[in-house]
């Protein structure tokens, strides 16, 4: 991992922009790629002028949508059967998978929101909401805004903290990403609980 955050300094800006895009994909896919310390990385870049921060975003936030949807599809039209063979290849249970489908099914929209902002569910997230048959007008505005959420946000840390990148990358740059994710989805929580309590009003 360390290699490849090294080897992310010398790529050109397109090479950047195709890369994330890619890992995006594949992480969003179910493989086993961390993007926490890519996006960092990847706005450490911005801030030192190697992309623009808002491209780096986009391309990332593409990424995600690109590896959340084909996970949806293979969920939604397969069904369980498929998932679960595909999943154990990588690692994660049946149980594991079910309880996220679970959880997805009885919060809906939002649900598939939180996944996508949470570290620990996204490579299963949209596996879990086309097992449990999230309609894909709700699945798709939901899964979109919550890859653009968390993208912007880990890449805008990485940005923001500049140099000190490095610093926080071993330092428990998770436990810091994770606290900034859940001011974020708390902010949106109450928002939507307002919203709702108007329209019931």
């Amino acid at each position: 991992m360390t290699h490849i955050l090294s080897q992310l300094t010398h790529l050109p800006p397109l090479g950047v922009y195709a890369f994330v895009l890619l890992w995006l994909a594949g992480e969003s896919v179910g493989l086993p790629l961390p993007d926490e310390a890519i996006l960092l990385t990847l706005g450490f870049l911005a801030h030192r002028g190697t992309v623009s921060l808002v491209p780096l975003i986009l391309c990332a936030t593409v990424g995600s949508a690109i590896g959340a949807t084909v996970s949806y599809q293979i969920g939604y039209a397969l069904g369980r059967p498929v998932v679960i063979r595909l999943a154990s290849k990588v690692g994660v249970s049946a149980q594991r998978l079910d309880e996220a489908a679970s959880w997805v099914r009885k919060r809906g929209g939002i649900g598939v929101f939180l996944t996508r902002v949470v570290p620990f569910a996204r490579n299963v997230a949209s596996y879990a909401a086309g097992i449990a048959a999230i309609p894909p007008r709700v699945f798709y505005p939901a899964m979109l805004l919550g890859a653009l959420v968390w993208c912007a946000t880990v890449t805008s840390v990485g940005d923001a903290l500049g140099a000190n990148y490095r610093n926080i990358l071993h330092l428990g740059f998770k436990g810091l990403l994770i606290g900034l994710g859940l001011v974020v989805v708390a902010i949106l929580g109450w928002i939507a609980w307002r919203s709702i309590r108007r329209r019931r009003g």
